[in-house]
């Protein structure tokens, strides 16, 4: 359903999967729009798992020319949860992007302490997201600063250039190897050592990547690491002022969602 100024809401009781139950409200954007919902719940809830009949999902969202799906207001009513779960895009002051927050003002997604990205636009895929995929994906512009999580040497640069594009190979002083992939530029060599904090790289789009981002893989010998349990992660708070700003802006997102359902 349209909610004014390009902003569509889609609303629906969970049946099957969540894929199918966008797939059946909106239709061919359905797979699309469920991968972006899906991205500020995947967080609290394994949304393959832990959705039952009858959770409510409800979205307020429009296409946009660089992204498939912009998405500005989110709930879930879970029942395994025993309540709803609520995301609301916002740019907190001094951010070079926005994000997501519930209504307390904490931030949905969490980061990574210690994480190679000082800052980026979304992460848009997880280690347990598909069998296949072995870490997690930022989504930043061409450019960004990439920078060593940790103290490590460089172990090698740019293998299976076709697939990885420019690429680093970590080991980490406790022993942990992390890869980091489809950079723009390099800016280390193999055998050097490098200190926690430290630029190594730039992010980029490059081997077989269909968009801006950086993945960031970790191992301990055969086994894959999720990022998530091996870094120190936190939810950003939002300070009294920037929540108060947040609010306003939160308030009226809310209206435009909640009129639009009240006339379905």
């Amino acid at each position: 359903m349209l909610a004014g100024s390009g902003w569509r809401v889609t609303t629906a009781d969970v049946e099957h999967s969540l894929a199918r139950t966008f797939q059946q409200a909106a239709g061919e954007d359905g797979d699309a729009l469920a991968a972006a919902y899906a991205r500020q719940f995947v967080w609290d809830l394994d949304l393959r798992r832990d959705l039952q009949r009858g959770d409510r999902v409800e979205v307020l969202w429009r296409p946009d020319p660089t992204e498939v799906i912009v998405v500005a207001a989110a709930r879930l009513r879970s029942g395994r949860l025993g309540r709803t779960l609520e995301a609301w895009r916002w740019q907190r002051p001094g951010d070079s992007f926005p994000s997501y927050w519930d209504a307390d003002g904490v931030e949905v997604p969490y980061r990574l302490v210690d994480g190679p990205l000082d800052d980026y636009e979304q992460v848009t895929a997880l280690l347990k997201d598909r069998p296949t995929h072995k870490g997690m994906d930022f989504k930043t512009p061409v450019g960004t600063p990439v920078r060593s999580p940790k103290a490590a040497t460089v172990t090698r640069v740019d293998w299976n250039w076709r697939y990885n594009g420019h690429c680093i190979e970590l080991r980490y002083d406790d022993g942990v190897i992390a890869k980091l992939l489809h950079l723009s530029e390099n800016r280390v060599q193999a055998g050097q050592r490098v200190a926690a904090g430290q630029v190594i790289a730039l992010s980029g789009n490059t081997g077989r990547s269909t968009a801006p981002h950086l993945h960031y893989e970790l191992h301990r010998g055969d086994r894959v690491l999720d990022p998530l349990e091996y870094h120190e992660v936190q939810r950003r708070r939002l300070s009294a002022d920037e929540l108060a700003r947040f609010r306003a802006d939160q308030a009226r997102l809310a209206a435009t969602l909640d009129r639009a359902l009240a006339s379905l």
